[in-house]
């Protein structure tokens, strides 16, 4: 008797929206693991009456959680690592924006916001005279750092340049945020056969570990808990997720 092959090996995009339908399903992005983690609580009534064994067991289901390991440093990507909120910043010029300074030599002074290089940056001292590029400062990616000997001394200076568009991810502001993951998957080892996982509500946890600064491709380990969606009603189906398979 012949038996039909249905070896696996998944891939595909996972999508995220928030519980409550606020924001679309958008992609998380390059993924390289996605997995379901399942704890049991288990009772036994060991069998007494000679021989061994058990007599009786009951067995639940105590939790359900899941891992997403993603590779893209998206914003939304790292609010959810870190519980935060992800929004966009204003590309409007800004003028004569106040920092602090020591007028030591290599001292860096960040801009509020990621200055576009391309565009006028107008660095003043605390006399609102123009200080010169080579002579006072230098530009960096983040803002100005301090040329020794120069104009900037522990008065403090302004700056006048033009933002890039960027995101800013506020970390640890968010919790207990909700949301609905689908998976749209392929079987690599089945011609790409179609299936598809709906998971109703999950509830990400913080992320242990973020790198930063590595040889290696960065990756973000998101861990959530998948937990019972009583909005969803009807005999057979499930409260936690429904997984759809292409014969």
């Amino acid at each position: 008797m012949s038996t039909m092959d249905r070896s696996f090996i998944g891939a595909g995009s996972i999508y995220l929206k928030p519980a409550d339908d606020s924001a679309p399903l958008l992609p998380v992005g390059n993924v390289s693991e996605f997995k379901f983690s399942f704890e049991e609580d288990k009772k036994e009534l060991k069998n007494y009456l000679g021989g061994g064994g058990n007599r009786n067991t009951i067995s639940r289901i105590s939790s359900i959680s899941a891992s997403v390991t993603a590779h893209d440093f998206t914003a939304d990507n790292l609010a959810m690592a870190l519980r935060g909120s992800a929004t966009s910043a204003s590309t409007t010029a800004i003028t004569d924006e106040p920092h602090t300074s020591f007028g030591v030599a290599d001292e860096l002074i960040p801009f509020d916001k990621i200055p576009d290089l391309t565009k006028a940056i107008t660095v003043k001292d605390s006399l609102d005279t123009t200080l010169t590029e080579g002579d006072d400062y230098m530009l960096t990616k983040a803002g100005i750092k301090v040329v020794d000997g120069g104009g900037i001394d522990n008065l403090g200076v302004s700056v006048s340049y033009t933002p890039l568009p960027s995101d800013m991810v506020q970390a640890l502001i968010e919790s207990g945020k909700e949301f609905a993951l689908f998976m749209e998957g392929l079987n690599d080892a089945q011609d790409g056969k179609a299936f598809n996982i709906r998971v109703h509500r999950v509830k990400f946890s913080p992320v242990q570990n973020l790198d930063f600064i590595s040889d290696d491709f960065a990756s973000i380990p998101l861990e959530l808990d998948v937990l019972a969606d009583t909005t969803v009603t009807g005999s057979g189906l499930s409260t936690f997720m429904q997984i759809d398979l292409a014969q």
